[in-house]
């Protein structure tokens, strides 16, 4: 397949991720328009742009995926349909059961997620998940050839276990941001005094808790409440928390000892982390000085 030849419709592309790829794809000459809610939207509906277009992207919100996509699936027979949302396991059900409503239409189905956000400057060293195939093998090749010569990384993970990752990868990090910024809020102390004596580790944890709680929301509580494994993640997360707060409220040093030491040889297969750490603060503290 050769993409050049494609007219790409992207549902949601007036904002977020939905914006970046309409931008990038426009710039790699490929004819790309987009659907919207917004007056900006260069189609009256998105059964119209599914009519236009050869493949449908839908890079709309979490919470709305099922509808959009039971709303353009009657126009995808003998097209490519292309998902790009971060929890895969209710959107590839809803794909199924539609498949079953509609047995006259016979789409061609990609589930996909880019690991970034829209604010990314490069594709290079960017990731991209390819999470389940129906009938586009074609489409799929194409995209990872496409995005591999961008010099970005494509990896397959099956859709069940994505979601299982990514209920560590982004719902306990997402969790643990969100609980360790709103403590933070909570103490009360001076924000540039913290900043003012934090050293670069700290620092870098403050970079990303701004980051994380001045963006929208929604996306978060999509994540954290459609993905049905982030639950039992952020359970063992509760656990832990009251394990490591009971050992220092009694102040046994030696179980504090023993808990950290326990999950040393876990981690001990990732020591090269270690050097990565220590050139993220050296060039922290250089942009500091500036």
């Amino acid at each position: 397949m050769e993409l050049n030849k494609q007219k790409i419709g992207v549902v949601g592309g007036n904002q977020g991720l939905g914006s970046w790829v309409v931008k990038f794809f426009r710039a790699q000459g490929i004819e790309t328009r987009f659907s919207s809610r917004g007056k900006e939207s260069e189609f009256e509906s998105n059964r119209q742009l599914a009519d236009w277009a050869d493949i449908v992207i839908l890079a709309v919100p979490i919470s709305a995926m099922s509808n959009v996509m039971e709303e353009v699936f009657p126009s995808l027979d003998d097209k490519y349909l292309v998902d790009l949302c971060s929890v895969k396991k209710f959107v590839v059900e809803k794909y199924l059961s539609l498949r079953q409503v509609y047995s006259e239409v016979l789409p061609r189905y990609l589930s996909i997620h880019p690991m970034f956000g829209p604010s990314i400057k490069s594709f290079d060293g960017n990731v991209v998940l390819f999470n389940h195939v129906d009938g586009a093998e074609d489409l799929e090749q194409a995209f990872k050839e496409f995005f591999t010569f961008h010099k970005g990384i494509v990896k397959d993970v099956e859709y069940i276990k994505h979601d299982k990752q990514m209920g560590l990868v982004q719902g306990l990090n997402h969790f643990n941001v969100f609980v360790s910024a709103k403590t933070m809020a909570r103490y009360n102390e001076d924000f540039e005094d913290i900043k003012s004596v934090a050293s670069p580790p700290y620092r870098i944890f403050i970079v990303f808790y701004t980051r994380y709680v001045m963006q929208n929301p929604l996306l978060y509580a999509d994540i954290q409440m459609r993905n049905e494994f982030v639950y039992e993640v952020v359970r063992i997360f509760r656990d832990e928390m009251n394990k490591l707060f009971d050992i220092i409220q009694t102040r046994d040093r030696d179980s504090f000892i023993d808990y950290i030491s326990e999950m040393q040889g876990f981690f001990s297969q990732n020591e090269g982390d270690i050097e990565v750490s220590s050139h993220l603060m050296q060039k922290l503290s250089e942009r500091l000085e500036m």
